[in-house]
């Protein structure tokens, strides 16, 4: 590594798309450390639903922001953002390459597009008004609202990013000026390397079917069912919503389904690859991508490294 520069390295891309087998890859490769931006790994126990790396593969390369949180806790993505950052800190602080791999657009989002508010003044009887609005009308309504005033900072903020849609309403509605100086990357675009996996959309859903198949056939059921209770932030997810009415029994404090769950399965499959759909719209707004093929992870890591040394 003493001919590269150390900077972060994204990998994004739908789910099944093989982005942690990459990272696992291209850390053995430059000594890196991989730092999830799941936001169903952060939860401790909910292994099977959401992919885990094994403990074989945390042996051989260090993992972060896994496992951090209860699967009863809430978390936001500003505590995402702050844990994250100190991670990416800490590895180059030890000379080793942060890897932000995952598909949780939210998370890649304010890591390198963190709002910047520091001139603008408050307005806290107005973000109150706002604060009231959202909850008498919703998340749709409030994004809308924003989109009307300022589309550049709607098309940046998630619908469910509620609290920075709020504070992008206050500041537009306070200022009259838009938003789009304020999402500022951490460094030029230019110099940013993140990087897309994808495929062919059938074979990205019989990449999507078949890992759900082996969830199931390394317990998933029993995971889901046993987790925490479905009021949960957790268990709101794909493949644990999907079991909340499942008839189940309990024997010696643990509960067991008592339906065939190929129904249960076959909604999660579904529920799966229209996630991915979302998941390729949100990543395909960034330009500064490079989108490799699942088949060319040998091409992507070759590139990354290229990036690297052209940095430096």
């Amino acid at each position: 590594m003493s001919k590269m520069t150390l900077q972060p390295v994204y990998i994004v891309g739908p789910t099944a798309s093989g982005k942690s087998e990459l990272a696992l890859s291209l850390a053995k490769k430059v000594s890196g450390v991989i730092i999830s931006a799941d936001s169903m790994q952060i939860y401790r126990g909910l292994d099977v639903g959401t992919a885990k790396a094994t403990v074989e593969e945390r042996r051989e390369v260090e993992h972060k922001m896994i496992d951090i949180v209860n699967a009863e806790d809430e978390f936001s993505v500003a505590e995402y953002a702050e844990l994250a950052n100190i991670e990416i800190k800490n590895a180059l602080n030890s000379g080793k390459l942060p890897i932000i791999v995952g598909g949780t657009g939210l998370y890649f989002e304010a890591l390198i597009y963190p709002m910047s508010f520091s001139n603008v003044t408050k307005n806290p009887e107005l973000r109150d008004k706002l604060q009231r609005e959202f909850e008498e009308f919703g998340a749709d309504h409030m994004h809308k609202k924003l989109e009307s005033l300022d589309k550049a900072a709607a098309d940046r903020l998630h619908v469910n990013d509620v609290k920075r849609v709020i504070r992008a309403l206050e500041i537009v509605l306070t200022t009259n000026q838009p938003l789009k100086s304020d999402f500022r990357p951490v460094i030029s675009e230019d110099d940013i390397i993140m990087i897309g996996l994808n495929c062919e959309r059938q074979k990205l859903y019989e990449r999507i079917n078949a890992r759900v198949e082996k969830m199931f056939e390394n317990g998933l059921a029993r995971e889901a069912l046993n987790a925490c209770d479905f009021k949960s932030q957790s268990m709101q997810a794909i493949g644990y919503k999907e079991f909340k009415d499942c008839p189940c029994r309990v024997e010696n404090g643990v509960r067991a389904a008592t339906i065939e769950l190929d129904e249960i399965k076959e909604k999660i499959k579904q529920h799966t690859r229209n996630y991915a759909k979302r998941q390729l719209t949100w990543f395909k707004k960034y330009d500064l991508v490079k989108w490799f093929d699942v088949s060319e992870k040998q091409a992507a890591i070759d590139y990354i490294m290229m990036r690297l040394s052209e940095n430096k």
